[in-house]
């Protein structure tokens, strides 16, 4: 990394340029931008990686402090980013963010280092390799980010031909149902969001830290520049809000993150027509993939159907490599074990309360 036809830089970017910097990459997320990093008061760090002066690669980081032990964990969501629009997975840039990201955050400053590659197709393969020569090790326990994801380059004719029947049929019926669909990025369409949230987390029993991710959402939307807040649509019948979606379009991928339903909706289908609007506006955009969002069929196997219905024949099912720990000292080591002994901890509460819940 002493090389000069590399280079390396630390926290020398401001908000402003770190947001055109990151519209620049095809791999580009939410979760890469400055106001998802900031989120919930974290504190975040900027990777920029030169080759010959020109920018080829950068990381988010957002650092956690674990209480009265002075160690930090660098957590890394979808990151780091490598991909230039009009460019290719290049593995020697791998190797240099990975080596860059573990020397600065694990060898100088003895964070546990937490990522989440972004990684898809032949990039997951090429990548694996890396951080397991790095010294870096999969997180076993953690579930891989599974999802659906979908061509848009075919015409809008092709892609609603796509759609299996079933689903189409619903679609047809949302059409006649006289709804009215509303549209943009304001906070008032948020709430509005929120509210139908709010009224599906109580109908069908669900976790009620869900309603805190979508206001933690919220916060971020508000720091936000206009050109990358997420789309809102929100489904009305006889001007009463019944059905909502958000969705996120940064890189050559949008990402369906947050749907909503009141009990009203399930008669109208209006999270068909949503679905279909989405993806209207994410072909007039230029989005090149619809990546539809985490499903579990065994938890949710309605959602999973839905969005099977989405992707139709042309959809594939993507598994995303998983989480990967970086320790290489020993206060990297002990923040493994209290952040591994926390999700426990986590999970036993939360599985305990559905257990309440049922009897």
């Amino acid at each position: 990394m002493n090389s000069s036809f590399w280079q390396v830089e630390i926290d020398g970017i401001d908000k402003l340029s770190w947001e055109q910097l990151v519209a620049q990459f095809n791999d580009a997320t939410i979760c890469q931008t400055w106001a998802y990093g900031i989120s919930s008061g974290k504190k975040i760090s900027h990777i920029i990686i030169r080759k010959a002066g020109e920018i080829r690669a950068c990381c988010q980081v957002m650092l956690r402090r674990i209480p009265f032990f002075n160690i930090d964990i660098a957590t890394i969501k979808w990151g780091p980013l490598c991909i230039k629009k009009g460019e290719e997975y290049d593995q020697e840039l791998l190797v240099h963010s990975i080596r860059a990201i573990k020397e600065e955050f694990a060898i100088k400053r003895g964070c546990l280092i937490d990522i989440e590659p972004h990684a898809i197709g032949e990039g997951k393969r090429f990548l694996k390799r890396i951080l397991e020569s790095e010294g870096f090790r999969i997180n076993p326990i953690a579930r891989p980010y599974k999802t659906l994801k979908l061509d848009l380059t075919p015409s809008l004719e092709d892609l609603r031909s796509n759609f299996l029947q079933k689903w189409r049929n619903c679609l047809n019926k949302a059409e006649r149902s006289e709804l009215e669909i509303v549209e943009g990025k304001g906070d008032d369409l948020y709430q509005l969001f929120l509210m139908i949230g709010h009224k599906m987390v109580i109908r069908k029993s669900l976790n009620k830290a869900l309603i805190h991710d979508i206001q933690i959402y919220r916060q971020i939307q508000e720091n936000l520049p206009d050109e990358m807040k997420m789309k809102i649509m929100i489904g009305k019948k006889d001007s009463k809000p019944i059905s909502a979606a958000i969705c996120s379009a940064l890189g050559d991928t949008a990402i369906y993150l947050f749907g909503a339903t009141d009990k009203e909706a399930l008669r109208f289908n209006v999270s068909y027509i949503l679905q279909w609007k989405m993806m209207q506006w994410m072909k007039g955009i230029g989005v090149r993939y619809y990546d539809l969002g985490a499903f579990n069929p065994e938890e949710n196997p309605g959602v999973y159907h839905f969005k099977l219905g989405v992707a139709g024949k042309m959809g594939w099912e993507e598994i995303f490599m998983g989480e990967y720990f970086g320790c290489f000292n020993l206060s990297g080591k002990l923040a493994q074990f209290m952040l591994v002994s926390a999700r426990f901890l986590r999970k036993v509460w939360t599985w305990r309360l559905k257990l309440r819940a049922t009897n």
